[in-house]
């Protein structure tokens, strides 16, 4: 009589779970690592975008200021920046609490710029005053968006059209 030996040994069935386990480990690291990447390029991206579309507003606005005259209470930097535009409409933009606003509105968050808004002569030289109409030809934005380890830096010069 032959004896029917087709199973397996428990040495067979212990080295097949420590092979499986090997590759399952490594395989998750692989996705970890896409997994981590994805995240971080979303938070990088969301960081990007809120900040570019906050930085294209404000500029888009600032070139509607209706005269120098009108940009309220410069200091030379500020985290405030008020001024009417040319249909007489009151607008102000202000970073606070790493906020930035407008009015009452948020155009984004994780703004760490204490003081994003400077202000120019025609000469490129730092000034606070509208005496004169050309005291105030450019106004630079500087910001600073961080999310988590993502910062991200805009700047941008804006000579308001009316001047």
């Amino acid at each position: 009589m032959k004896q029917n030996n087709a199973g397996f040994t428990l040495i067979e069935i212990v080295i097949t779970i420590v092979l499986v386990t090997i590759l399952a480990g490594i395989a998750a690291l692989i996705i970890l690592q896409g997994v981590k990447a994805y995240s971080d390029e979303q938070s990088r991206s969301d960081v990007h975008y809120q900040a570019r579309l906050a930085m294209e507003r404000m500029a888009r606005e600032i070139r509607h200021v209706r005269s120098c005259a009108d940009i309220t209470g410069p200091v030379n930097p500020s985290n405030t920046l008020s001024f009417t535009d040319i249909t007489g409409t009151a607008v102000a933009f202000s970073v606070s609490g790493g906020n930035l606003s407008r009015g009452v509105d948020i155009l984004a968050t994780g703004i760490t710029s204490a003081q994003p808004f400077r202000f120019f002569d025609r000469s490129g030289n730092a000034t606070v005053s509208c005496i004169a109409p050309n005291d105030i030809w450019f106004v630079d934005i500087s910001l600073t968006a961080e999310q988590g380890a993502e910062s991200l830096v805009l700047n941008s010069r804006v000579h308001p059209r009316n001047f």
